[in-house]
């Protein structure tokens, strides 16, 4: 599969005729924002990686604390991350991806889900629990979506780049489970725990469903100029640290067999140099039509979003 090269910039569309469109902040100053989910046609759910969920109403500005997780492994990288609203006949539900602090000072990625009612988040059920306790405060993924009666998740290789590789723990996969956290297997792999649908990923931070064909898309840090943008197909190994483009940070040796290996997914995109991609989605919005069924995908480190558009199932740019 072919491999688009992005140097430095990556935009590029013409938005111009947006050039006058004012930025309105609408939130206090709260530190280390992570996840956020639409709850209604004014307001969103958002989560603060120390353990807090807040409601906020965009147009009052109004901004509700409605809960604060307890026990959360607020280290590093980790501590309460990506949150989805999820609306089913009965009532709505919040699901959230953590970093769970473990007895033995360790954590592990886990699924909560809760019910919302009004201003409270009640009836909380652990989904899911990830089987690679960690010391670690590095590489948790934990972003989110959900199809049908089911929720994908992310999980980084937690700062273990071999863990990629092993079908005995979930560490540097994405899984498939279903909402209610009864047990399903998804048969993706011959002696795999049950939960993982691939794996072969480094620290995977965005998480979308295309609206078109309804593939399952991903983005993922890699190392030093290694950055992906992949289409999740269930029992696919995605290569990592087998097959990279990234390098060894500050360094630049090479790592791993190449950039290509038969029995591993090519990635679809390669972000050089990389831009540290953090939230994903598939723009469906009518306030900027140009933008329709666009990937857009944040950069952590360049503070920025970025524009992808999609030809042929491949992510293209223009100059």
């Amino acid at each position: 599969m072919k491999v688009f090269y992005i140097i430095f910039i990556i935009i590029f569309f013409p938005i111009s005729s947006y050039s006058k469109t004012i930025l309105n902040k609408v939130s206090p100053d709260l530190s280390h924002l992570w996840g956020l989910s639409i709850l209604n046609n004014k307001e969103v759910l958002y989560t603060q990686r120390s353990g807090k969920i807040f409601k906020l109403n965009i147009y009052s500005k109004q901004n509700t604390q409605i809960l604060d997780v307890s026990d959360i492994y607020n280290q590093g990288q980790g501590g309460l991350l990506d949150i989805i609203v999820d609306r089913d006949k009965k009532q709505i539900k919040v699901i959230v991806c953590l970093s769970r602090s473990l007895s033995n000072s360790k954590a592990s990625i886990s699924i909560y889900s809760f019910a919302l009612i009004q201003n409270t988040l009640l009836n909380k059920k652990i989904l899911f629990t990830a089987k690679n306790p960690s010391k670690s405060s590095r590489h948790f993924g934990c972003r989110l979506a959900i199809r049908g009666n089911f929720i994908f998740a992310t999980i980084g290789d937690r700062g273990d780049r071999t863990n990629s590789q092993n079908f005995k723990n979930h560490s540097g996969s994405v899984i498939k489970i279903l909402k209610n956290g009864k047990y399903y297997n998804n048969n993706a792999f011959k002696n795999a725990l049950p939960e993982i649908l691939t794996i072969g990923h480094r620290n995977p931070q965005g998480l979308a469903f295309n609206p078109k064909n309804k593939q399952l898309w991903l983005h993922e840090h890699g190392p030093q100029g290694g950055d992906e943008v992949n289409i999740i197909l269930k029992g696919k190994n995605y290569g990592w640290p087998i097959v990279t483009h990234g390098k060894e940070y500050g360094r630049g040796v090479k790592i791993g067999e190449g950039i290509s290996k038969f029995g591993y997914q090519d990635t679809v995109w390669v972000c050089v140099p990389s831009i540290t991609p953090s939230g994903m989605t598939f723009y469906q919005g009518n306030m900027f039509s140009v933008f329709l069924n666009i990937i857009i995908l944040g950069s952590l480190k360049l503070k920025r979003l970025y524009i992808l558009k999609i030809n042929n199932n491949i992510p293209i740019y223009k100059k």
